[in-house]
């Protein structure tokens, strides 16, 4: 029994501690999930760039690197390959989650808005 009053209590204060808002700051805390997604779209973006960027360096390197193996030995081509790959796959891992941050921001502000 005594289980049962810990859970109830437990259950009772997480639903009282729920954001209430004014009708005006329901606007405004729209707004700000709505400025935060487009913020964390921007760094996506920027995120995507760099992947972008890194992924036309890895192109040249190999072109240069199949047009004369003596103007990129081997060995360069594979630490250049270990560079960007290094970059790659963390930017893209985190442009992933950052559109996924916007799309919550995006969501939550349409949830506020009664959409």
């Amino acid at each position: 029994m005594k289980l049962m009053q810990v859970v109830a209590s437990t259950v009772l204060a997480c639903s009282l501690a729920a954001p209430v808002y004014a009708a005006e700051d329901v606007s405004k805390v729209a707004q700000d999930h709505l400025a935060m997604a487009a913020s964390y779209e921007k760094q996506a973006t920027a995120q995507e760039a760099l992947v972008a960027e890194h992924t036309q360096m890895k192109r040249d390197y190999k072109s240069r690197f199949y047009i004369n193996e003596k103007v990129t030995p081997l060995r360069t081509m594979q630490k250049m390959d270990e560079h960007c790959d290094a970059i790659i796959k963390p930017a893209q891992a985190l442009a992933t989650e950052l559109r996924e941050f916007a799309k919550w921001h995006r969501m939550r502000a349409a949830e506020l808005e009664g959409r």
